[in-house]
C-alpha cells in the first residue's frame, strides 16, 4: 500500500502542477492547469463550482492521501502511527468526497468533443489524473482492517 499511496502522490502532484490539455484554435494556444480551472470557475462567479472542485479535486485527495502515509509509514517501520484510530476514521468519512474518477472521465470526454473544433493535446496533468486514478482505485481494495491488526501488533 505504501508504494502505491507515493505513487499516488507524485501522480497527484504532476496532475495539479502541470497542464491537463493544450487547445489550439485559429492560432490562439490555451493551456490550464487544475488550479487554474478552479481559479477560472471563481472569478467567472461560480463559487459553488469553485468549492466542489477544490474539495473533489485537490483537497480531498491530498488529505487522503497525506493521511493515509501518515499510517502506513510508520506500519511499515513497525510502530503505531500517533491518533491512528481517528485517522482511519476520517480516511472512511474522506473516501467518497474525492471525484478524480470523475473528473477524469470528463476531461476524456472534452477532449474527444474539442477535437472537432480545434487542435487538442493531452498535457502531462491528464497523465498524472490518469494514474493517480488508478492508484486511487488500486488503494481502495486493500483491506483496511489488514492496517487494524498491523497497528495491533506495533508498539
Amino acid at each position: 500500500m505504501l508504494a502505491i499511496a507515493l505513487t499516488a502522490a507524485i501522480a497527484m502532484g504532476i496532475s495539479v502542477g502541470f497542464p491537463l490539455v493544450t487547445v489550439t484554435a485559429e492560432g490562439h494556444r490555451l493551456q490550464a492547469t487544475i488550479g487554474e480551472a478552479v481559479a477560472i470557475a471563481n472569478v467567472r462567479g461560480f463559487p459553488l463550482v469553485t468549492l466542489v472542485l477544490f474539495v473533489t479535486l485537490i483537497a480531498a485527495p491530498a488529505i487522503e492521501l497525506g493521511l493515509l502515509l501518515w499510517v502506513l509509514v510508520p506500519l511499515c517501520l513497525h510502530t503505531r502511527p500517533p491518533g491512528f484510530a481517528p485517522v482511519m476514521r476520517i480516511l472512511h468519512v474522506l473516501r467518497p468526497w474525492r471525484m478524480v474518477e470523475v473528473f477524469l472521465l470528463g476531461v476524456g470526454v472534452a477532449i474527444v468533443k474539442l477535437g472537432h473544433l480545434a487542435t487538442v493535446e493531452p498535457g502531462w496533468g491528464v497523465f498524472g489524473i490518469a494514474v493517480l486514478t488508478l492508484a486511487l482505485a488500486s488503494l481502495a481494495v486493500f483491506d483496511r482492517g489488514a492496517l487494524w491488526r498491523r497497528a495491533e501488533r506495533s508498539t
